[in-house]
């Protein structure tokens, strides 16, 4: 049976920083549901947004320890009885590392004889015909070479250790499928004085993404590494070989494979094109006709052709890549059932559902998170809401 008790939630993005709020509101959902099975369906913790540099241990550590009635929570939902059961994401990679379960079972305080409810993956949970993973690998912006190797960051991952970490601007965990010039305006009413900073360091993670990107992306390594790690997950996880070698075949293309992908992904051709705009018409300005004309038309092309992608280009692309990814999922391994996290936005329909993220619920009356029931074969999903306390 899918017991009723199953929870499945995402997208936490726990740092030191993390408001209370939404550290009170796990421990409160846990003790609701005691003796359940809790599945984290990616990111759970943000540990490149709290301090890329520190050892991923050290990471958790602090981000456990600053959180302490959570940390209560959770060693308490296990030591109950319940099970906690953790996806990695693009945001904690960390997670599927072997050994990450005994790292966090020590941050925690758990017994010895309770650390078997403990449970990671590095990719993907899978029972009867119901699939959980956190959906980053369908994503080109954070997926990685192989979804079995914690490897080169991703384009997302790299802008938050180079854009988001150092600026503090977590606003943009949340907001990252709008056109740059909208966030740039955005961040005068978020940040103020800080504003002129936090662009100056989206310019550099940029342009420094555009460095590591088409021949400079060195990740062959990885996938061959990847590949040689199936066997160990099939007989871990105890899934069809056969599965995991067709999951491999859906995950998207990584951007940073492309230097050309990378370079409009981030509008860069719309960054030269209004600096051509801006220099003919400096050069027409003063007295250069010719040459001011010819970088005005070049500039106009360019963003001519930029607008022709799109105004915003990637506005719900996430979204829809995942809900498609959902269904080949479904259609290649015949999966009643798949969730997914990462675009913090809610889905729920035919086979596929994602758990938004209860770290920011956007517009939902409160915290999302969805609950399992029916039978593994007849897997059955409700989409509920933690209510803010009274």
């Amino acid at each position: 049976m899918v017991t009723a008790r199953t929870l499945v939630l995402g997208d936490l993005h726990l740092t030191r920083h993390t408001p209370r709020a939404v550290t009170d509101d796990l421990a409160r959902l846990l003790r609701a549901h005691g003796g359940a099975r809790v599945v984290v369906a990616g990111d759970l913790f943000d540990l490149s947004a709290d301090d890329p540099q520190a050892r991923r241990e050290h990471a958790v550590e602090r981000a456990i320890a600053a959180h302490p009635t959570a940390r209560a929570a959770l060693a308490d939902h296990v030591h109950r009885g319940g099970e906690l059961w953790l996806v990695g994401g693009n945001h904690d990679a960390e997670v599927g590392v072997q050994g990450f379960d005994g790292t966090l079972a020590d941050a925690l305080g758990i017994g010895h004889d309770a650390r078997a409810r403990l449970r990671t993956t590095p990719w993907f949970f899978r029972e009867g015909a119901v699939h959980i993973e956190h959906g980053h690998v369908y994503d080109p912006d954070n997926a990685p070479a192989h979804p079995l190797i914690q490897g080169e960051a991703s384009l997302g991952v790299h802008f938050v250790e180079e854009f988001i970490a150092p600026t503090g601007a977590h606003r943009y965990l949340n907001a990252n499928d709008g056109t740059p010039l909208k966030l740039f305006v955005s961040s005068f009413s978020w940040y103020g004085k800080r504003a002129p900073y936090v662009i100056y360091r989206y310019f550099h993670a940029a342009f420094s993404a555009l460095l590591r990107s088409g021949p400079m992306y060195r990740a062959a390594h990885e996938i061959e590494q990847g590949h040689a790690r199936v066997e160990d997950f099939v007989r871990a996880f105890d899934v069809p070989r056969e599965l995991v070698v067709g999951l491999i075949a859906l995950g998207a293309e990584p951007t940073l494979e492309s230097l050309s992908r990378t370079f409009t992904r981030l509008y860069l051709d719309r960054v030269a094109a209004t600096l051509a705009i801006a220099g003919g018409l400096g050069a027409l300005g003063l007295g250069h006709a010719h040459a001011g004309a010819a970088v005005l038309a070049m500039g106009s092309l360019l963003m001519g052709g930029s607008w022709a992608r799109g105004h915003n280009r990637y506005a719900g692309n996430v979204t829809d890549r995942l809900a498609d990814a959902a269904t080949r999922i479904a259609e290649t391994t015949d999966a009643k059932l798949v969730i997914f996290g990462h675009t913090h936005r809610e889905a729920l329909g035919g086979s596929y559902a994602n758990t938004a993220s209860f770290a920011f619920p956007r517009e939902a009356p409160g915290r999302p998170y969805l609950e399992l029931g029916g039978t593994l074969t007849d897997p059955r999903v409700e989409r509920r809401y933690l209510m803010p306390a009274a």
